[in-house]
C-alpha cells in the first residue's frame, strides 16, 4: 500500500504539468486544405509502420524510440541497443490498406547495425473503366514497400547518438511503378536522465517529388519512471508542418514484478473526418466522430523465458473513414 501511495504521489503532479504542456499542442489549429497534399510520391512513407508506440503518442517518437521500431522514424534510436532484437508489426490502415513490418538490430562493437523491411497492399480494390463501370474479376494489385540498412553509433556514454539509413522504396500502383534509392539521417541528444531531444530527416534523394520527405524535430521529458511526455513537429514536403504530442503512463517492472505496463494517448491535429456510422468498435467506445487522437497500450518483460519480450497495440479513430490499428511484437536476446 505504501508503494502504491508513493508512486501515485509521484505521478499526480507531473500529470498536471504535462497536461499544461500539451494544451498548447491541442489548441494548435489544424492545417487548412492544402493544394499540394499528396502530390509527392510514395505517400505511404508517412505511415508510422513498425512502431505502435509512436503511433499511440500522436505519431511522435523522434527523441524516444529505441531498437527496431526506431528505424522508420529516427535511425539514431538503434544506437542504444545492448542486445540483438527482432520485431514484427501488422498495421491495419484505412479502406482495407494494410502493411507488415520486420526488423533486426545487431550490436557490433561500438556501433549498431539494423535492417528492416515493410510491405503494404490493398484488398478488394475497386476497379472501373473510363465510363465508371466496375470491372469485376480484374487482377489488379497495389503493392508498396521499402527495405533499408541502418548504421548508428553512440557517443559520450550514449548521451549523443547519430544514425543513417540507406533505403530502397518500391511503389506499384498497377498502372505505374517506381523504385527510388533514398537515405535517412537522425540524431538524439540526452540531457541528463529526464530530457531527450531528437531530429531526423527521411527519404532524401536527388529526385524531387518521387518520395515524400519527412523531417521531425521533437523532445521528450521523463518526469519519473511513471510518466513521459513527448512533443514533436513533423514537416512534410507535400503539406508543411504539423505539431503533435503524447503522454505515456507506465507501471515499472520493479513495481509489478512480472513486467512493465504502459498506457498511451496522443494527438496530432488534422481535418475533421466527420462521423462514422458503421464501425461497431468506435460506436461502443463513443468515438464515432473522433479524429486526431490515438490510444495504445504496451506490455514489456525482461524475464520472459530468459528473453526480453514486448507487445504493443494502438488504435487511431478517423471519424467517417473508420479506424487504424497496429500490433507490434519484439524479442530481445
Amino acid at each position: 500500500m505504501k508503494n502504491i501511495k508513493r508512486w501515485a504521489q509521484k505521478l499526480l503532479l507531473p500529470t498536471v504539468v504535462s497536461a499544461c504542456l500539451l494544451a498548447s499542442v491541442l489548441s494548435a489549429p489544424a492545417d487548412a486544405a492544402n493544394a499540394s497534399l499528396g502530390t509527392d510520391g510514395a505517400v505511404f512513407m508517412k505511415i508510422p509502420t513498425g512502431s505502435a508506440r509512436a503511433q499511440a503518442l500522436g505519431n511522435c517518437g523522434v527523441s524516444l524510440l529505441e531498437g527496431g521500431e526506431a528505424m522508420g522514424i529516427n535511425p539514431a534510436g538503434i544506437a542504444s541497443a545492448q542486445m540483438r532484437e527482432i520485431s514484427f508489426s501488422h498495421l491495419g490502415w484505412l479502406q482495407d490498406y494494410s502493411g507488415q513490418y520486420l526488423s533486426y538490430v545487431h550490436p557490433v562493437g561500438q556501433s549498431v547495425i539494423g535492417v528492416n523491411a515493410a510491405y503494404y497492399t490493398i484488398t478488394d480494390f475497386d476497379v472501373r473503366d473510363s465510363a465508371g463501370v466496375p470491372l469485376y474479376g480484374s487482377d489488379v494489385k497495389v503493392r508498396n514497400g521499402y527495405f533499408s540498412l541502418t548504421l548508428a553509433k553512440g557517443f559520450f556514454l550514449e548521451r549523443f547518438m547519430v544514425g543513417v539509413s540507406l533505403k530502397n522504396v518500391y511503389e506499384d500502383n498497377y498502372s505505374e511503378n517506381y523504385r527510388n534509392l533514398v537515405y535517412d539521417g537522425g540524431a538524439i541528444l540526452r540531457l541528463g536522465r529526464k530530457i531527450s531531444l531528437g531530429w531526423s530527416g527521411s527519404n532524401f534523394s536527388g529526385k524531387s517529388k518521387q518520395v515524400v520527405r519527412v523531417q521531425r524535430l521533437g523532445g521528450a521529458v521523463m518526469f519519473n519512471p511513471f510518466l513521459t511526455v513527448a512533443v514533436e513537429q513533423k514537416t512534410y514536403s507535400d503539406r508543411g508542418s504539423v505539431l503533435g504530442g503524447g503522454v505515456e503512463i507506465s507501471l515499472p517492472e520493479e513495481l509489478l514484478q512480472v513486467g512493465r505496463v504502459s498506457v498511451r494517448a496522443g494527438y496530432s491535429p488534422g481535418d475533421n473526418m466527420g462521423k462514422n456510422m458503421s464501425d461497431k468498435t468506435l460506436d461502443s467506445l463513443g468515438m464515432n466522430d473522433v479524429s486526431g487522437w490515438a490510444f495504445g497500450i504496451g506490455i514489456y518483460s525482461s524475464q520472459a523465458f530468459g528473453l526480453g519480450m514486448g507487445l504493443d497495440y494502438t488504435m487511431v479513430p478517423y471519424g467517417s473513414l473508420g479506424k487504424s490499428s497496429q500490433m507490434a511484437l519484439k524479442f530481445q536476446f
